[in-house]
């Protein structure tokens, strides 16, 4: 039996809705229901009273007396996604009195969402549920007294204050800030007994979606364009085939396929989990690799900080990984609390962006001990990241444990594409150093510290050594042994 909205929702509205309401219905000429008879067993296809294209089965959403909480529509281009979203706000407005409406940017929330030919006005008007519509204020009034509010991800901190019971956001595979924006819509999602939201969107591979489909609470929809096929022109359905079908680019855009090895990136899932250990061996170094971030604001990278070390026979092990946006203060806490809790022998730090700043930094921060080495980037991310592949591809060089962040980074990075991958930087200047293979990334041995002491021919044997020597050291006060 189809899942029934209740038909009593009307009458409790104030009598100038009802009004209201009634008015629109008389001058409305064929109001068309979206949700037939049939149900979710229906192909959306025209029949009986319904002589019209309507919701497929997976353009339905859950039952509303089911527990859920996201109904996720990751499927492909032309699917039909924009008509459930909308949807999906019409139906909401008899469940709550505040929705959130979430694009990528203002014109997608006018041009898509609400004013497009699937958008809110267009499917409103054929419901005969007529809004009213400000675009000034990115505001919708539905005749019940119902609000939507347009938000964009160019702006998340809009969504700072406002509530809501329901939201519907458009693409959000595709924002460059999605974990900021979905932060900020979360914190208001408050209202009522059981708030909901529509997720719309192409899939690519970016840890959030993932994360998102896995909660309990989504419900999750995968369905190709070529399902909407009677609503498309024949010429793009054919183009479409002959171009896409078959094609990697055609899995993620028209099958709605979210692809786990991104073409044209070095690492892929499946390398990491081959080379993957539960437990280091005895290590003869650990290093922290640092990539400071230029600045120190909400638009900085991160900083990267990955710990490595290497056993008796060479082999690197990435032990922690502890990155975030911090200011040049809190890197160099968080650095030494690191260097401390691994028994570290040196710290790595790139210096590009930082020069004297990051030099000047951790001698502030850290003891008089640590070995401080910088690192001077001189060439491409590419060249500087394939020989550390190349140890993973030889199974000399592994993952201990699970690092999510690090490990998303790494699969998802393409040479020359993208933001810069900070996780990933850190963890080569930390390998390089351990390996000893200057190579790519020249290193500037600093004066003063450890080095500037040592006698005359002294060589590194004696300096890995003294550092072996620290961190036993270490392990005995309790500020963390080698694993």
């Amino acid at each position: 039996m189809a899942d029934q909205f209740d038909p009593d929702l009307p009458k409790r509205w104030t009598p100038s809705a009802q009004a209201k309401y009634l008015e629109q219905m008389r001058t409305t000429a064929h109001p068309k229901a979206w949700y037939c008879r049939k149900g979710r067993t229906c192909d959306g296809k025209p029949h009986d009273a319904y002589d019209y294209s309507h919701a497929r089965a997976d353009q339905w959403p859950p039952p509303m007396n089911e527990d859920w909480e996201h109904w996720i529509m990751s499927s492909g281009r032309g699917a039909g996604k924009t008509r459930s979203g909308s949807e999906f706000v019409r139906t909401m407005t008899r469940y709550t009195g505040r929705i959130a409406l979430i694009a990528s940017t203002s014109a997608d929330l006018r041009d898509v969402m609400i004013e497009g030919e699937s958008g809110i006005l267009r499917v409103c008007e054929n419901a005969g549920y007529l809004p009213h519509w400000e675009p000034s204020k990115r505001k919708i009034t539905f005749p019940n007294g119902a609000i939507a509010t347009g938000y964009t991800a160019e702006e998340p901190d809009r969504l700072r204050g406002p509530q809501h019971g329901a939201g519907w956001l458009d693409e959000p595979a595709h924002w460059k800030n999605v974990e900021y924006v979905w932060d900020m819509y979360s914190y208001g999602l408050r209202l009522g007994a059981a708030p909901r939201t529509a997720i719309t969107t192409t899939p690519t591979p970016i840890q959030w979606l993932k994360d998102m489909i896995a909660e309990p609470g989504s419900r999750v929809v995968t369905v190709p364009t070529f399902i909407n096929a009677d609503n498309l022109a024949p010429r793009y359905i054919k183009r479409m085939k002959e171009r896409y079908e078959g094609t990697r680019q055609g899995r993620q855009e028209l099958f709605g396929e979210i692809l786990t090895d991104v073409e044209g990136a070095l690492w892929n899932e499946e390398l990491l989990d081959d080379t993957r250990v539960d437990h280091a061996p005895e290590l003869t170094r650990i290093v922290v690799g640092v990539d400071p971030a230029g600045t120190s604001n909400k638009r900085s990278d991160l900083t990267g900080i990955v710990v490595v070390g290497m056993s008796a026979e060479r082999e690197l092990y990435v032990l922690g990984e502890y990155s975030g946006k911090y200011t040049p203060h809190e890197w160099a806490i968080k650095v030494r609390e690191v260097y401390q809790r691994w028994g570290a022998d040196a710290i790595v730090a790139e210096k590009n962006y930082g020069g004297e700043m990051v030099r000047t930094v951790l001698d502030t921060e850290l003891d008089s001990f640590a070995r401080v080495i910088d690192v001077t980037s001189r060439q491409g991310k590419f060249i500087r990241a394939e020989p550390v592949f190349s140890l993973f591809e030889q199974r000399r060089a592994h993952m201990v444990g699970r690092h999510k962040d690090l490990e998303t980074e790494l699969v998802e990075w393409v040479p020359g594409k993208g933001k810069s991958p900070d996780r990933l930087d850190a963890m080569v200047h930390a390998s390089h150093e351990l390996r000893g293979e200057g190579g790519p990334i020249e290193i500037a041995v600093p004066k003063g510290r450890l080095r500037s002491s040592l006698p005359t021919g002294m060589d590194l044997n004696v300096l890995d050594l003294l550092a072996s020597t620290h961190r036993r050291n270490q392990g005995k006060d309790g500020l963390g042994a080698v694993a």
